[in-house]
Parts: structure tokens; sequence; C-alpha cells
């Protein structure tokens, strides 16, 4: 079961930490894996959730590649 005052908590802080297109492209794709982690911590009540954390993942992947994400 998630715990939603952890989600809260957590979704909070990672908006809080939302880059912008000047931030270092490494910065961005960490930010992105938090994204992924998180929505993969509410994928088991949320199965939308699966999927964002999918492309959150990816546009780490591709900002580590060298890519515009």
């Amino acid at each position: 079961m998630t715990d939603l005052h952890s989600v809260s908590a957590d979704l909070s802080a990672l908006l809080q930490d939302m880059p912008n297109i000047a931030t270092p492209a490494g910065e961005r794709a960490a930010w992105f894996d938090r994204k992924a982690e998180l929505l993969e911590r509410v994928s088991g009540t949320v199965p939308e959730a699966a999927e964002l954390a999918i492309a959150a993942r990816e546009r780490a992947a591709c900002l580590r590649g060298g890519g515009r994400a």
C-alpha cells in the first residue's frame, strides 16, 4: 500500500526542485529519475503511473545522451 503522506511530501519536494531549460542536462536527468521513482511507487494504485515512469526514465536517458528534453 502506498503511503499518501510520503508521496505527497515527495511530490512537493520534486515540484519545488523542478529544473528549467538553463539547468545542466545531468541535473535535469537526475530530476526525471526522481520523478520516475515517485511514479513507480504509486503505480500499484494508479496503473497509468507506470507508463509515465517509463517516459520519465526515457527523458533522463535522452538528456544523459546529449539530447534535449
